[in-house]
């Protein structure tokens, strides 16, 4: 990733590479991460939900595969991930208005269908005025309907670890009673969220268990 000046402002170019050597022969039945992000940038808008503006999309083939892919946007300036924010020493009402923002902008996306499947802090950028925007949309999914289960497992992969326990507790507390009142405020959006986190959690470790019997790091 890399970002410019150009004439109408800061952008960010996105190159996309390779995870996997098999992914690049499977391309040709693919449209690419890089056009997939361009897709779900302008879902998110449909839905209202801010995102970086997204400027332009570029693949180039040969006889199929894909051999570049980049995707570009505006940059938001000046902003911070939601994960340096919570570390810092940022007011408690700036704190709570950007998971505030989040958690309006997160039910308005997974009313429209859209599943990101990597909702970490990290993902999160936040401006001065603790608006939220979303990125890293690469591995979200346009769904014709989100499940219960799915909006569940994307919020159970956020965590607002922050300088106390307290205050983590009252951000979660917050963020998870603005987002019950966009979406079913009836089902217990909080704990159904701590318990899929806790089945997150155990399929990691026993990820990571296996690697280390594998050998592998």
């Amino acid at each position: 990733m890399a970002r410019l000046e150009a004439d109408s402002g800061p952008v960010v170019i996105k190159w996309f590479g390779w995870r996997n050597p098999l992914h690049v022969y499977l391309s040709p039945f693919s449209q690419g991460r890089a056009w997939h992000s361009w897709r779900v940038a302008h879902a998110l808008q449909e839905a209202a939900v801010r995102t970086p503006e997204p400027l332009f999309v570029y693949a180039r083939r040969h006889r199929g595969i894909i051999r570049d892919s980049f995707y570009i946007s505006a940059a938001i300036h000046p902003h911070q991930t939601l994960r340096a924010l919570l570390r810092s020493h940022a007011s408690t009402t700036l704190l709570e208005q950007a998971v505030a923002n989040l958690a309006s902008s997160l039910a308005r996306m997974h009313e429209a269908s859209i599943h990101h499947r990597d909702l970490t802090t990290g993902n999160f950028l936040v401006d001065d005025e603790g608006r939220v925007a979303i990125v890293d949309l690469n591995r979200a999914k346009l769904r014709h309907r989100l499940t219960r289960r799915q909006c569940l497992a994307d919020l159970a992969r956020i965590s607002f670890a922050s300088r106390d326990s307290d205050l983590e507790e009252r951000l979660s507390n917050r963020f998870f009673q603005v987002y019950g009142s966009v979406r079913n405020a009836s089902f217990g959006w909080e704990a159904g969220s701590r318990r899929y986190r806790v089945r997150l959690l155990a399929s990691r470790r026993l990820k990571r268990n296996l690697r280390r019997l594998l050998g592998r790091k």
